[in-house]
């Protein structure tokens, strides 16, 4: 079985990636085991900077320490490489689709990501054959086989709310909502991997 390989976008890659990898991490690992999980996360600003400080307490209050993150370029052999590509913004999906043309049909936000896989949840016991990131990129690819590039541009998409720069309650709100999105995205993407 091979390990399914995430990648986790946004921004800059201080803040709203940096979180979401951390959780998925944790609870992916929880599920599935540890080594069956690789996620990798990127953005599209300034590389090796830290995550900002509230995004790195935001993590220590859930027992989880992304301090030694720096910020890294998404490139066209990152995305090329992961099973599933969990976006903040549709902005970020087009710069993805721009990289690697094939990486679109691996490449959602990660609301999207949700209601994508809610609406492919015909029959949860469904024979999934192998499993691991293999099965996991054949069923995203699967997921987003209907959707063009033009509808893509034209549709509302749904997207994670920036807390950069937010008051703390705010940003926490931000927190627990990502963290939500990160749990209903850990159970669908380990009920395939499996």
């Amino acid at each position: 079985m091979s390990s399914l390989r995430i990648l986790t976008v946004c921004s800059h890659n201080r803040t709203r990636s940096v979180m979401s990898a951390a959780l998925l991490q944790s609870m992916l690992t929880e599920r599935l085991g540890e080594g069956a999980v690789e996620i990798r996360t990127s953005g599209f600003g300034p590389v090796d900077l830290p995550p900002i400080d509230d995004a790195v307490d935001a993590m220590c209050r859930r027992g989880l320490d992304v301090s030694a993150h720096r910020s890294s370029a998404t490139t066209a052999s990152l995305v090329d490489g992961a099973d599933v590509i969990l976006t903040a913004e549709r902005d970020h999906v087009v710069k993805i689709a721009a990289l690697s043309p094939e990486a679109f049909r691996r490449a959602m936000t990660l609301p999207e990501f949700l209601s994508y896989a809610a609406d492919a949840l015909v029959d949860p016991g469904e024979a999934v054959g192998d499993a691991g990131g293999d099965a996991v990129r054949r069923w995203i690819e699967q997921l987003t086989a209907s959707r063009s590039a033009v509808e893509y541009l034209r549709d509302r998409i749904p997207e994670v709310a920036d807390p950069t720069g937010s008051m703390p309650k705010a940003f926490e709100a931000a927190v627990v909502a990502i963290e939500q999105q990160c749990r209903e995205a850990a159970m669908h993407l380990s009920a395939r991997a499996r």
